[in-house]
């Protein structure tokens, strides 16, 4: 039960990640990670433009999250809590950065 509660977990930090990324995005701000840098370049294409930029990212947060949650063995219980807290980490530096856009903003 706690791989799935840890899996859903994963899969629901997604979700302030993209809001947080966007947020920053429009106040002016980059994104940081060259995978996902990648991501959006390519769904800015003429030819990607219907994909948004999120959706391999949840894919392979979907895909990541029901294999370590389909399995009874510690090391994918830990995998899932490195990954949760490494989200949680994600969302507040996201928020600290966001925080600092739009305080350079109101200065301006």
């Amino acid at each position: 039960m706690l791989n799935w509660t840890l899996a859903a977990l994963l899969v629901l930090l997604q979700v302030p990640d993209i809001l947080t990324t966007n947020a920053i995005l429009a106040a002016g701000g980059r994104e940081l990670n060259p995978v996902m840098r990648l991501c959006m370049r390519l769904s800015s294409t003429w030819r990607l433009s219907w994909l948004p930029w999120w959706m391999p990212k949840l894919v392979v947060a979907l895909g990541g999250a029901w294999i370590l949650g389909a399995s009874e063995d510690t090391d994918a219980i830990m995998a899932l809590v490195l990954l949760v807290l490494a989200y949680l980490a994600v969302v507040g530096s996201n928020l600290m950065q966001l925080r600092r856009l739009r305080a350079r903003q109101r200065r301006r």
